[in-house]
């Protein structure tokens, strides 16, 4: 989810796309259910009815689809940057039970100021 409002626009055919702009993932590893949250720049242009792109994180290319990178879930990454930070408890708890489907849900503001607090540089 962006955590600073884009750029946003559309092409010549009328599929969205938004500039690169500070966007919020959420992270973890196939080892552990911690989750983390980091901050990278993304564009994303529609592709068909989704908005996609992708990001690197320690030089590996992920693909970023809608909120938190993985529609409303966490993306599975190979290892955590020394960037990213836990995600506190209270926010999981909020993510957890914000009720998004495919998008975030209810703790969407709360998500966007702890990655500005917290993430952006």
């Amino acid at each position: 989810m962006y955590v600073q409002q884009p750029n946003r626009g559309f092409t010549l055919y009328g599929q969205q796309r938004c500039r690169r702009a500070p966007f919020l993932l959420l992270i973890q590893t196939q080892e552990s259910s911690d989750i983390y949250g980091v901050v990278r720049s993304v564009a994303l242009e529609q592709c068909g009815h989704w908005m996609m792109g992708d990001v690197r994180i320690l030089g590996t290319r992920y693909t970023v689809s809608g909120a938190y990178g993985n529609d409303g879930l966490p993306m599975t990454v190979t290892k955590i940057p020394p960037d990213a930070k836990k995600l506190p408890d209270e926010l999981r708890e909020a993510w957890s039970n914000g009720g998004g489907w495919n998008s975030a849900g209810g703790e969407a503001e709360a998500m966007v100021e702890w990655a500005r607090r917290e993430l952006v540089k």
